[in-house]
């Protein structure tokens, strides 16, 4: 077919074509997850059991490959392999770490401030990211963030609360323990289902 030709058919035809193509779809919203006794905090892992143990640096929720959520709106400092020292055999090493917008108030009378949450055995991230990278992901409460996968060759996800802005997580004056965190949570019992 000539490029005359080609022309020809193409004024009949575009007449009949539709004025416009549809928009495109928008991109579906964040999975939101369901709220916790706390009502302000979402829940970080839907149907996951809490599993964790005296003087653990955090709370060990058990579950395998379970979406994982924003406890809390905040600012991801981090999204990538590593921050934790359980790397080798099966063990899956993406860690979060979110920097809350608003700190949650913590202790006798509220002196100090749980202003990081920190996930790991994440065997996903949603919006991987570097440390110290210059463009920082937002996110909203119950947002999903990642998919939770194996530490020390269990299926969990590691959830700590850090305090005060210190999170080089080098000194346990500045990390809830495991009893600590469920407080925080709502007072869930030990082998409570999270909503």
């Amino acid at each position: 077919m000539t490029a005359a030709l080609r022309a020809l058919v193409l004024s009949f035809l575009l007449p009949l074509a539709p004025a416009a193509l549809p928009a495109p779809a928008s991109p579906a919203p964040p999975l939101i997850s369901p709220r916790l006794k706390s009502a302000a905090l979402a829940s970080p892992m839907p149907r996951g059991n809490l599993g964790g143990w005296p003087g653990d640096t955090g709370l060990d929720i058990a579950g395998d490959h379970l979406e994982v959520f924003a406890l809390a709106a905040g600012t991801l400092d981090y999204a990538e392999w590593g921050h934790t020292r359980w790397t080798t055999g099966k063990d899956t090493a993406y860690s979060v770490r979110l920097a809350l917008d608003e700190p949650i108030p913590w202790g006798e009378h509220g002196e100090r401030r749980i202003t990081h949450v920190y996930y790991t055995h994440l065997s996903k991230v949603e919006y991987p990211q570097r440390e110290g990278s210059d463009t920082r992901k937002h996110v909203v409460t119950g947002e999903r963030i990642a998919v939770s996968g194996i530490g020390n060759g269990t299926p969990h996800l590691h959830l700590g609360l850090l305090l005060d802005n210190q999170v080089e997580q080098d000194s346990w004056a500045y990390i809830l323990r495991e009893h600590e965190v469920r407080k925080v949570l709502g007072n869930y019992k030990n082998g409570a289902r999270l909503p």
